[in-house]
């Protein structure tokens, strides 16, 4: 009698607990409703000491739209210019960027050239999904924070900002008027997949459009008088068969029922529809174009913002940060005309995936030609960046010398001037017989650019010394030092080399040379639309000590199967080698997509012909070239160029293909 007693007590206590969690889960489920705000209070203070209680605030609703949010710049420069300023702004995902940067002080016109300074490829990386995200944001944060100042706070903005997030955690809209500038910023973009939660006061946020796409609602909590700017997407001609559109559209659905649900419950605001609809949210290039249709835009709504409120222009303390942005901008930019980099005035670290290839990117490379594929950490903190990586190098520039094999690899930049800079890199490979015995490759290098100016001439001093050797009686060594200059004219854009080069390849370095090389290049634009073109380049290296033994290496431009990894020492020329290229192609307008998650760009198309003498011999190599780019989301850009052709030199099929992502 006493075990049943036992029994039904322990039965009645588990059904109890049982029904206490069913009910706790259904509680969550009914309040996930029920948003969150931080810093509400303050909010609505702030608010309260622009108005003095004796007007309704204004408030503006800047809604998401990725490139299209871009818009609001328009709208923002238009309302400034009819005297109006927001009282408080409420915001979700790329709509946040811009009224966060707006709100911190800075005029549309400086957001955008803060915006359009750097080359967006150079603001993000590849990282590894360990955190929920494929992108790093770290160059972007970097930039931010060189602008704004590394301690920001929302609650010192001078107009009231409001984001709107989602968070993964609770399952509820949470609302940020509190904490970092910067954090908060990447929060509002967090788009999933694409980049990685933020993490907020127990949260992890994601960003707040893919469930709403006009937070209209929460504006209404604090004023009557709302203006909301809208960039809303209806392209027509995507594929909505394509496998990524039907993910993507499958969730428009449902932001599209709640932004319609939330406009309808609120039929008394000013509505300034962004005529941005037929605009892919990856083109961000398109930033000017898009800001001018958003004030055209608003222009089109001047006799419905008659009635509101107007300030007269921006407040004594705004027109105080503008002025003080002025400095820090310039400083962003000076950093960014010499090696596209912003210095960082916090540590930063990433974890990444790099992708390159040491013929494609700043440096001139002569002993190493392979392409890795490798898991690297990096280090950035004031003029210092550090990193270490391991994975792979694969030599698939040549047929004859493909594979595949180990490698680690660790580099230092430092930069003591914005326009010079200094590196030491080194790597190991494992890829050779026998496989325990690597071998070391390592370059000292420094650039400095002596003179630039925007998008029209260019004159540096680049100096470098490489070193390889297979610890086994293998070695080869290269000391360069090169004048380059390049000119972008309306019809060509000429680029000039000239510099010295010491070679040995023996343990010894009883082969040893002094060279000199000649290179000039230019492209020619074809009238009448510019799309045709015909690339020609003069190079020339010349034995100038009479040791002959002239080398060649790949990355010199030569595609043939005679040049393997290092220099090709075993048919070398005694006083020169020259080449003399020419290539006609075609500058593809189209770019196409996949599901708005690649997108094909920059692509050219074309035949080439190089006539290579060295001595007396005479050589010829010449096939199709392509060219082009695969952009994620039109954030992440992977250039690659591929040659395929005849080689008389080698007298068979030639091949090349170069490929980099890390910058």
């Amino acid at each position: 009698m006493l075990k049943r007693l036992v029994s039904l007590i322990m039965v009645l206590l588990l059904s109890v607990s049982l029904f206490a969690a069913l009910d706790e889960s259904a509680s969550r489920i009914l309040i996930s409703d029920i948003p969150i705000t931080y810093g509400d209070q303050s909010f609505r203070e702030r608010i309260l000491e622009k108005t003095e209680g004796k007007r309704d605030p204004v408030g503006l609703v800047l809604t998401g739209g990725s490139a299209r949010a871009l818009a609001h710049l328009g709208v923002l420069s238009y309302l400034e210019s009819e005297g109006i300023v927001p009282d408080f702004i409420i915001s979700n995902s790329m709509g946040s960027i811009i009224g966060l940067l707006y709100a911190a002080g800075l005029s549309p016109e400086q957001i955008i050239e803060v915006l359009t300074s750097a080359n967006l490829s150079s603001l993000f990386s590849f990282t590894l999904p360990i955190e929920g995200g494929l992108l790093h944001p770290a160059g972007l944060e970097t930039l931010i924070r060189g602008v704004v100042g590394k301690d920001l706070q929302l609650e010192d903005l001078d107009i009231p900002v409001m984001v709107v997030c989602e968070d993964l955690v609770t399952k509820r809209e949470i609302r940020i008027c509190e904490g970092d500038f910067t954090d908060v910023l990447l929060a509002s973009f967090a788009l999933p997949v694409y980049f990685a939660p933020k993490e907020y006061k127990g949260h992890l946020l994601i960003d707040g459009g893919v469930i709403s796409l006009a937070p209209v609602s929460a504006a209404f909590e604090y004023s009557d008088t709302i203006i909301v700017s809208t960039t809303f997407y209806d392209l027509s001609s995507i594929n909505l068969r394509n496998v990524v559109t039907v993910l993507n559209s499958s969730f428009d659905i449902g932001k599209n029922q709640k932004a319609a649900a939330d406009m309808k419950a609120h039929d008394d605001f000013i509505w300034i529809r962004c005529d941005v609809e037929q605009f892919s949210f990856m083109d961000f290039e398109k930033m000017e174009e898009m800001a001018g249709i958003g004030y055209r835009s608003a222009e089109a709504m001047a006799d419905e913002l008659s009635g509101i409120y107007r300030c007269g222009g921006i407040s004594s303390s705004l027109g105080r940060d503008r002025r003080g942005y002025e400095g820090a901008i310039a400083t962003v930019k000076n950093g960014l005309k010499y090696f596209d980099r912003v210095e960082a005035v916090s540590p930063s670290y990433t974890l990444g995936i790099c992708f390159e290839s040491d013929q494609n990117g700043d440096f001139r490379r002569y002993l190493n030609d392979a392409v890795d594929l490798a898991v690297d950490f990096d280090y950035r903190y004031f003029g210092f960046e550090a990193g270490v990586s391991a994975g792979f190098a694969f030599d698939f520039t040549t047929p004859q010398t493909t594979g595949a094999y180990p490698m680690i690899e660790g580099y230092l930049a430092y930069y003591p001037l914005d326009n010079l800079r200094i590196t030491l890199e080194s790597s190991f490979d494992f890829g050779h017989e026998p496989w325990y015995i690597p071998e070391l490759y390592a370059r000292q290098g420094l650039d400095w650019v002596i003179m630039t100016t925007e998008d029209l001439f260019g004159v540096s001093l680049k100096e470098a010394f490489e070193y390889r050797t297979d610890f086994q009686g293998g070695s080869a060594l290269v000391a360069s030092a090169f004048f380059d200059g390049w000119l972008t004219l309306d019809w060509f854009n000429p680029d000039i080399s000239l510099g010295y080069m010491l070679v040995a390849d023996e343990i010894d370095f009883r082969n040893m040379g002094n060279y000199l090389d000649v290179d000039v290049s230019s492209r020619f634009l074809l009238p009448p639309a510019d799309s045709l073109f015909i690339d020609a380049r003069v190079f020339s290296r010349i034995s100038i000590d009479g040791s002959g033994h002239v080398p060649m290496f790949l990355s010199d431009g030569y595609t043939s199967p005679m040049l393997g990894k290092d220099a090709d020492f075993t048919d070398a020329a005694s006083s020169h080698v020259t080449m003399l290229s020419l290539a006609f192609g075609y500058d593809v307008p189209y770019t196409p997509t996949f599901g708005e998650f690649l997108i094909i760009e920059d692509s050219e198309v074309g035949v080439y012909c190089d006539l290579l003498i060295r001595d007396t011999t005479v050589n010829v190599s010449t096939g199709v070239e392509l060219q082009t780019a695969v952009s994620l989301i039109g954030l992440m850009e992977l250039p690659l160029r591929i040659r395929m052709g005849y080689d008389s030199w080698a007298n068979s099929f030639a091949a090349s293909f170069l490929i980099s992502l890390k910058y």
